[in-house]
């Protein structure tokens, strides 16, 4: 039996029903009642789902409203963003924007977007805007849209939820978008990390988002981070030090050396010394020894390295996860 006709089938079952139920034939409801898709029909089910349904169906109407908008009118997407005051259904029409505006190959449809996400009176709702450009190319973005708003801007928001949107924003984009090769991304992410006031955002930014692309005023720019006040993002320049191209090992290696001698902070050292680890395995060696004794508990981590350095393991994950494991 084929699809079609179990369909129709289906259909002949349900309608015996509701006539043997009572209903005639004539005044039964049509079964499938056709409509026009449209940005506001969509809504009407992305506003239901959002304020009860499940986390398969929150996730299921978001995705369904980003695919729909491809084929959906510019004019109706961008009205109905500008119209809405509900943060939730704000970040789905958002990324359903954003998603067009990327397979279109547009970015000046996100206007309107990065509108709300700077000038929006509810730092609820420029929150929501910023986090609909996550896992877009959005500092591309930003740039072609002559740099009107930018993530430097955003993260000095007086609101914290805005500011943690724009340091997941990078995170993914550098992760999920670009797999961490984009220098534009990686540069972003250094530079909105010494525009902002916020250290717990600029340590989230250099200890997460990859530096294997930048180039030497970015390291530069890391490196002076070094000097911050708050040790967490002293740590996190100390991680990203850790991953910057070959060209700038040599001058990373030693900041990490001398940042590891004079300061005091223990997850400050013990980022230092994961640092000069992940800068290269046969210099990392003689270094790590000449370190012994500057800080008496920081002696087994550095036997931790250099036992896990002996594996002489290619992947700086399978490294890490070795160290890790050693230092159980």
């Amino acid at each position: 039996m084929d699809a079609l006709v179990r369909k129709q089938l289906g259909r002949a079952l349900l309608l015996s029903a509701l006539v043997a139920g009572g209903m005639s034939a004539s005044a039964a409801q049509p079964l499938l009642t056709p409509s026009t898709c449209t940005v506001e029909t969509m809504l009407v089910d992305v506003r239901a789902a959002l304020k009860g349904g499940s986390p398969a169906l929150r996730r299921y109407v978001k995705l369904r409203l980003r695919e729909a908008a491809l084929a959906l009118p510019v004019a109706e997407l961008q009205a109905a963003l500008e119209r809405e005051r509900e943060p939730e259904v704000l970040e789905a029409l958002g990324a359903a924007l954003a998603t067009k505006a990327s397979h279109a190959e547009s970015p000046t449809l996100v206007q309107p977007l990065l509108a709300r996400a700077a000038g929006d009176a509810d730092p609820a709702a420029r929150a929501a805007a910023v986090r609909a450009l996550r896992a877009t190319p959005s500092v591309e973005f930003m740039a072609k849209n002559g740099g009107v708003v930018t993530y430097e801007q955003l993260a000095r928001d007086s609101s914290p939820e805005v500011r943690q949107a724009v340091a997941d924003n990078l995170r993914e984009e550098s992760a999920q978008v670009y797999s961490g090769h984009d220098r534009a991304v990686s540069e972003t992410a250094v530079s909105v990390a010494a525009a902002t006031e916020d250290p717990a955002v600029a340590a989230k930014l250099l200890g997460e988002v990859s530096m294997e692309a930048v180039g030497h005023d970015a390291v530069e720019s890391v490196t002076r981070q070094l000097e911050a006040e708050d040790p967490g993002l002293r740590a996190a320049a100390a991680t990203a030090l850790g991953g910057v191209p070959g060209a700038e090992a040599d001058g990373a290696r030693r900041s990490l050396v001398e940042t590891f001698r004079r300061d005091a902070n223990p997850a400050v050292r013990k980022a230092a010394l994961e640092g000069i680890a992940r800068l290269g395995q046969a210099s990392a060696r003689p270094l790590l020894e000449s370190l012994r004794g500057v800080d008496a508990s920081m002696d087994l981590e550095i036997d931790a390295w250099l036992s896990a350095l002996k594996l002489n393991l290619q992947e700086w994950h399978l490294l890490l996860r070795e160290k890790q494991r050693l230092r159980r």
